[in-house]
């Protein structure tokens, strides 16, 4: 017998409603301020990643595109922007590269405005349908890494808007064979490691077109990457990858702001390959539940939200603004949170969530004015507690599951 999605839910109050948009309208007032503040490359002397966004579009336009792989090429051009020693490294797929492509078709602070407000409002529309009158409160708990992504111009909002109409395709979809959801699920490809849990929840669910149609998008965007930017792009980019992998093992990497379990155990002192081996042992252990509780027929919705929780666990390279994609699955479950929950359970969600989104964005904005040198050296000496919180929102979320409905 298929799982079946729970009935919509009322809509919310006046009151949640108008608070809704007032939050709403905070965020995107705080897109078109930055994008004033910053409206050429390097203004302030600051560079955020949407910088490296619009540096690789630059150079995939020039016919550079593989050099956006090379640090030592990177950092060059960054710091001729800027004064900072600092410099953000390239290790997104060449399929990302595409998109970039189409940022310096505008100045870099009005292609940050448009690229950041489409994708949140993209995600917002997702999470309001996903969510129903529980909205305010998914809104109000992911604050935080909403507000980190819109600062730093991320592709967070893009993951998360992809993950859920992952989900709202599969629902749709639920007893008929349509293979709708393979759109979004191919598009992840942009940023793999977030579709990990969705493709093993269609992998356990047997949607064979669904992971056809996936496969295909990849392997069509693949070749487009490969015509555009040339073959060398994929050795260029394989080549990346290893120097990030480096990166990642000697701490290069903020991994206070991560919240991965390799970030938590590493920057406690662990050895980088056995901190490695526990978050591919946490990350398989994970993919197992989602097939085992697709396959003994739990609610589909969450199985969903394990899939996305999932999504956010099974990589050692996972920031703070990645918690956003966690909203899909909140939103998922929160009819069932609230019906087995008391509201000190959920105010013990609420600052676990914040922590696991916000504790990197309060250290860095703490240390913003230190000098080069002693920031870096705070970044390596900072524990990743964002790490442990989100391990707990996951503990806490199972054990509130796990209980009958309150009455």
């Amino acid at each position: 017998m298929p799982a079946q999605t729970p009935p919509p839910a009322p809509k919310a109050s006046l009151a949640a409603r108008l608070l809704t948009g007032l939050i709403i309208a905070v965020f995107f007032t705080v897109i078109v301020q930055l994008a004033n503040l910053m409206p050429v490359l390097g203004a302030h002397n600051l560079l955020v990643d949407f910088d490296a966004f619009y540096i690789v579009g630059q150079l995939a336009w020039e016919g550079r595109a593989a050099e956006a792989y090379d640090s030592a090429a990177m950092a060059r051009i960054q710091r001729a922007l800027v004064s900072r020693e600092g410099f953000m490294p390239w290790t997104y797929p060449p399929q990302f590269d595409l998109l970039a492509m189409l940022l310096p078709a505008l100045p870099r602070g009005i292609a940050y405005a448009l690229f950041t407000g489409i994708t949140l409002a993209a995600y917002l529309w997702v999470l309001a349908r996903l969510a129903g009158r529980e909205f305010i409160w998914i809104l109000i708990a992911l604050a935080p890494p909403i507000y980190v992504t819109i600062t730093i111009g991320q592709n967070a909002f893009l993951t998360g808007a992809l993950m859920g109409l992952f989900v709202l395709a599969t629902c749709a979809s639920q007893g008929n064979r349509c293979a709708l959801a393979g759109w979004p699920l191919g598009l992840l490809v942009l940023k793999p490691h977030l579709g990990i849990g969705l493709g093993i929840h269609a992998l356990a669910a047997a949607r064979w077109r669904v992971l056809a149609l996936a496969i295909g998008i990849a392997l069509a965007t693949s070749a487009l990457a490969t015509w555009v930017l040339g073959p060398e792009i994929w050795a260029a980019f394989l080549a990346g990858v290893r120097q990030a992998s480096e990166a990642l093992r000697t701490g290069f990497y903020p991994l206070f702001r991560m919240t991965s379990l390799y970030a938590a155990l590493h920057t406690a002192g662990l050895a980088p390959s056995l901190a490695l081996a526990a978050q591919a042992t946490i990350g398989i252990a994970a993919c197992a539940a989602i097939a085992l509780a697709v396959r003994r027929g739990l609610p589909l919705n969450q199985t969903l939200a394990m899939a996305c929780f999932t999504s956010a666990l099974v990589s050692p390279y996972l920031y703070d603004y990645d918690m956003v994609v966690t909203g899909i699955g909140l939103a998922l479950i929160a009819p069932d949170l609230r019906a087995r929950s008391t509201w000190f359970d959920r105010a013990v969600l609420l600052a676990l969530i914040w922590v696991a989104g916000g504790w990197g964005m309060i250290h860095a904005i703490a240390g913003f004015d230190l000098p080069e040198a002693t920031r870096a050296a705070n970044a390596r000496a900072t524990f990743s507690y964002g790490a442990i919180a989100y391990l707990l929102v996951l503990a806490l979320l199972f054990r509130i599951l796990r209980r009958p409905k309150m009455t």
